[in-house]
């Protein structure tokens, strides 16, 4: 399940840090503890650590704003009065259905000293899987290296940059339904053309607490088990997802601004 988030601020300019991924965490992490009579009930989530920090499967996207400006501090300023939005999914639609509880609720979203309005929280559906697909991401795509010495993270040009992608999809579908797809034919490469425009340019580097990840931006296309790119697109593709890392969209699909 996927809600979209809008939101407003509630005076202008207003400004935020360029790396806001760990402050949209806390406040989902915050929202968690303060409603937590919500999930407390729920026996699954409860048994998943989802009040004892541990519930990690879920995903969010970037905040999408319309009109802003990066300022030489790295910071995002917003001028103009533009309703802007965010989205968080996990294929655990009593958790989804419990954030939603808690953003009505509260009527706020705050990101560090900024408090933002909820103006509306929409319900998105499942669009329909195939075998071949084409996704936008609504947040980078972060590849953990695992047990090999070196960079804690891998780049695309790796050999095992898109089977590490592959063996979380079989792990995360495992997990979620308690069945093992042995073998699958998986394919998954970004847009060229996109990376192109970008003057080769399609990696980012976010500060998270200490670290630094390492991760991607870019359109791709995926030829799988429907049920993968569907655990993907749920879940997140890649590591660090509860971290907001991951997000897709279909790119058939319109996503509303």
């Amino acid at each position: 399940m996927r809600l979209k988030i809008i939101l407003s601020a509630q005076h202008f300019p207003v400004t935020i840090p360029a790396n806001y991924n760990h402050l949209l965490y806390a406040e989902i992490k915050s929202k968690i503890k303060k409603h937590s009579d919500i999930f407390a009930g729920d026996k699954r989530l409860m048994r998943l650590g989802i009040l004892k920090d541990k519930f990690r499967i879920y995903t969010f996207s970037f905040l999408r704003f319309k009109n802003f400006m990066i300022t030489d501090d790295a910071k995002i300023k917003i001028n103009q009065p533009d309703d802007f939005n965010f989205f968080i999914s996990s294929p655990i639609d009593s958790f989804i259905e419990g954030m939603a509880i808690a953003f009505l609720r509260d009527g706020d979203f705050k990101v560090g000293d900024v408090n933002f309005i909820v103006k509306s929280i929409n319900k998105i559906d499942l669009p329909k899987f195939n075998t071949e697909m084409k996704l936008r991401l609504l947040s980078p795509i972060a590849v953990l290296r695992g047990k090999a010495p070196g960079k804690l993270f891998l780049t695309p040009d790796d050999p095992n940059y898109f089977d590490k992608i592959k063996e979380d999809l079989i792990v995360k579908f495992s997990f979620l339904y308690n069945e093992k797809i042995e073998k699958v034919d998986f394919e998954m490469k970004f847009d060229e053309e996109y990376i192109k425009s970008r003057g080769g340019k399609f990696s980012k580097l976010i500060k998270f607490g200490r670290s630094n990840i390492k991760c991607f931006l870019a359109p791709f296309v995926i030829k799988t088990d429907p049920r993968l790119i569907k655990v993907g697109y749920e879940w997140g593709f890649g590591h660090k997802n509860h971290l907001g890392f991951g997000m897709a969209v279909i790119e058939e699909s319109s996503v509303q601004s």
